[in-house]
């Protein structure tokens, strides 16, 4: 029987070629974005889920409190976790590891930049590196202890059997020495942690004295709870742990799970909100929605086709089949061209898999060798197999003998509207993706291109270390020598994001509960100039003006608003006690993204304490310049590799997700629409099909080919006109509810609907219309013949 039914199968795809081939290619698209977006949901899932004991590890954070305001971050005191590992019981382990660092790792002739953190010996137990040399217990406990990834040895010695070998570390002017310690496997791509190379913490501590201030914060903390600890109560009896060691503290502690971070840690005002977890429930509704799209196709052309098969079921009902034998052909019939949809579908995914691993910035691949891939893609195969034969299944096999031989086929009522209500809602999909992808594209291209009040555009970064940091006046001098480097300067800021700021600040007639953290910029002489800050008040730092250094601050408009709420006039403030006069005020700058208000900023002239140059060029010879530049840097400073970036390219990076946020939607906007269209065709052959006698008639009687045209095009173009109506309001409350995430965000523009509409409809139009014409220059005797 059941080969009965595969004969019968490959005899219908054989004749009904075209058919066969939507079908085919329709539920292929849609199972190939089903598996992609899968296999990245489950990639964005598993971020440090594969960490042994995942949920008793928690990052230990803070809410600052500034008067109304909270700001929730991740550094802490640098003194914390050996603090609470001895007093909290809960504690198995606690560890404080400080930002990541590049620094010039030297062995014998290689020279080369790692990228890496100070921790303590706890961090080793609490994440478990896999150790593949070295003893784990001896790992980071003296001073001389360096520890390597799997990575970072190959690279230095080309192997990892390299415990007790000795290293020579440099960054900025310091040399220091140690011993390779032990070596860890690679971390896996899904943890947020990386590094490799983990130096001493003890040592870090003891060249920074700030650390041992409960009211400075800076490193980051991280703790395993023993077995059995509740970490949600824990977390709540910490809030008070940093105030009752510093009196007058504005912070409260908590605890999160490391495991839930990365998808849910996010705040605003002291309360969580959705992060990144908005992104995959997006994304994992719309691969859902993709493959039922693809499925409604199925149902749509299987149906179009009915009254060619109605005959075929009547005879098989005459003979003796019986409505559940008709019902496991049809479904069987749908397995299998599901079946070569997947096979399709897997072929397509390895094709394409590097282009979206480079659009997502994963490493992804498909785990042939899981059992767990296997089910879950049969799964999808019989599941989607059933749902998109369900509808001709028992649509077909209900079909009465006797209209069969009448022929006559008629859909009911309820029938019809539920096709056409699938296929409204396919387009409702459609419009609501266009609409939210020009948006996006929209306000990401606002921020990209917006006038950040510097000039990132003709703006190079240099990190200073070595002879390049001691003789930075010398390397100044040379770059200035060249006409197309327009001015050179130094600081501690990089633009992109806080590094160094301060709650200590107070001016005159300051209410006490107008509180802020204003960011601390060190900077050298001609800052301003080389940046593109535009001063609106008062001076820039003057060499002639010896005070500048001890006395003197430039402010932010935002700081200045700040402290002239309170009263209007200001011209001194005091910073950590100690009295600063307003040399200067600069036009607000952003160095944050577009989502956060400008905070409030203090540049100060400290060029003792700044590691990185800002070289302003002429951007017509800019290949030339940056050549000139790179040898430059390599004849005054050979022993460290000469590095370089531009500003351009480092700030977008602050929307590198949603930059890749709008490309994903684009794509499966585009796909959304192709497999709508396939959808659409379906239909309008259904309704060319049953018109046919209509249609034959009308052209005897001389009807032109426009107005068949109209008779068939008319019920689609209402279809796709409602979806846009619909989707278009759906886009809207969705878009403004994206965009109110954004401080500095465009407008929802009346001409986004309009644009999105008539590229709907006029792919849908164009769909139908080639139908159409199938239909209206067919030959009427043949159609009224057949009837």
């Amino acid at each position: 029987m059941l080969s009965n039914y595969l004969k019968i199968a490959f005899r219908g795809f054989a004749k009904h070629k075209l058919t066969f081939f939507i079908n085919l290619f329709g539920l292929a698209l849609g199972l190939w974005a089903a598996i992609l977006i899968g296999l990245w949901v489950d990639s964005e899932l598993r971020i440090n889920r594969e960490f042994a004991d995942i949920d008793r590890i928690y990052r230990v954070m803070e809410h600052q409190h500034y008067g109304s305001e909270i700001f929730t971050t991740t550094s802490t005191p640098g003194v914390l976790a050996e603090s609470m590992k001895e007093t909290l019981s809960e504690i198995e382990f606690a560890s404080t590891y400080t930002w990541n660092q590049t620094q010039l790792f030297i062995q014998g002739d290689q020279r080369i930049k790692l990228d890496g953190i100070y921790a303590m010996p706890d961090l080793i137990h609490i994440y478990q590196f896999e150790v593949l040399e070295g003893d784990p217990n001896r790992m980071l406990t003296e001073n001389n202890h360096v520890v390597l990834t799997e990575k970072g040895a190959i690279s230095l010695f080309g192997r990892t059997d390299v415990v007790g070998e000795d290293v020579e570390v440099r960054q900025g002017t310091d040399v220091k020495n140690f011993i390779v310690q032990g070596v860890l496997k690679d971390l896996p791509s899904s943890a947020t942690l990386k590094f490799d190379y983990l130096l001493p913490y003890s040592l870090f501590f003891k060249e920074n004295d700030w650390l041992a201030e409960w009211g400075n914060n800076g490193p980051s903390t991280v703790l395993k709870l023993r077995e059995g600890v509740d970490g949600e109560a824990f977390s709540k009896s910490i809030s008070n742990y940093i105030a009752e060691k510093n009196d007058g503290s504005n912070v409260d502690l908590f605890a999160y799970p490391l495991g839930d971070l990365y998808l849910y840690g996010q705040w605003n005002e002291g309360k969580p909100v959705e992060g990144r977890i908005k992104n995959v429930k997006l994304f994992a509704m719309i691969g859902i929605f993709v493959l039922v799209i693809a499925c409604i196709n199925f149902m749509n052309l299987s149906t179009a086709k009915s009254q060619k098969r109605a005959k075929e079921v009547g005879v098989r009902k005459v003979s003796g089949a019986n409505k559940n034998s008709l019902i496991f052909q049809f479904l069987s019939e749908s397995l299998l061209i599901t079946f070569f949809s997947a096979a399709f579908a897997v072929i397509l995914v390895e094709l394409t898999l590097p282009v979206f691993n480079n659009l997502t910035g994963k490493e992804m691949f498909v785990p042939y060798l899981s059992g767990w891939f296997w089910i879950n893609l049969f799964g999808i195969i019989l599941i989607t197999g059933l749902i998109a034969g369900s509808y001709p299944a028992f649509y077909l096999s209900a079909t009465k003998v006797v209209s069969v031989f009448r022929s006559f086929t008629k859909s009911g009522r309820g029938v019809v509207l539920a096709r056409k209500g699938l296929v409204l809602f396919q387009f409702i999909l459609a419009t609501i993706l266009i609409v939210s992808t020009l948006v996006v594209y929209q306000q990401i291209s606002y921020a990209l291109n917006q006038d950040l009040g510097y000039s990132k555009d003709q703006l190079i970064q240099v990190p200073l270390e070595g002879k390049l940091l001691e003789d930075f006046d010398i390397f100044k001098s040379e770059l200035e020598r060249n006409e197309n480097i327009l001015a050179v300067s130094r600081s501690s800021f990089g633009f992109l994001g806080r590094n160094s700021n301060t709650g200590g600040v107070e001016w005159d007639g300051k209410d006490p509960e107008n509180a802020a953290l204003f960011e601390i910029i060190r900077v050298d002489y001609d800052f301003l100039e080389s940046t593109g800050l535009q001063l609106v008040k008062g001076r820039e730092f003057s060499r002639e003006n010896g005070t500048d250094s001890v006395s003197g601050a430039i402010l932010n408009e935002a700081a200045l608003r700040l402290m002239e709420q309170d009263k209007e006039g200001q011209e001194f403030f005091r910073l950590w006690e100690e009295e600063r006069s307003i040399t200067g005020v600069v036009k607000d700058f952003h160095f944050e993204s577009f989502r956060q208000n400008v905070a409030p900023a203090i540049l100060l002239l400290d060029p003792d304490n700044t590691w990185q140059a800002f070289v302003k060029v002429n951007t017509e010879k800019i290949q030339e310049t940056v050549e000139f530049l790179e040898s430059t840097g390599k004849k005054l400073n050979p022993e460290f590799p000469f590095e370089y970036s531009f500003m351009d390219e480092n700030y977008a990076r602050l929307y590198q997700e949603d930059v890749r946020l709008r490309d994903l939607a684009q794509y499966f906007s585009i796909l959304t629409i192709l497999i709508s269209c396939l959808g659409l065709l379906g239909l309008s052959a259904h309704v060319a099909e049953q018109k046919t006698k209509e249609i034959g008639i009308r052209k005897v009687l001389g009807a032109s080919t426009f107005s068949i045209l109209q008779v068939i095009n008319r019920e689609f173009i209402l279809i796709v006109s409602l979806s846009i109506i619909i989707g278009s309001g759906v886009a809207f409350w969705v878009m403004e509810d994206w965009l109110s995430g954004y401080q500095y965000r465009i407008s929802f523009e009346w001409w986004f609907i309009p644009l999105a509409a008539g590229a709907i409809m006029g792919i849908a139009f164009l769909t139908v219309t080639l139908q159409s014409l199938k239909a209206a220059h067919s030959n009427p005797v043949q159609a009224i013949k057949t009837e």
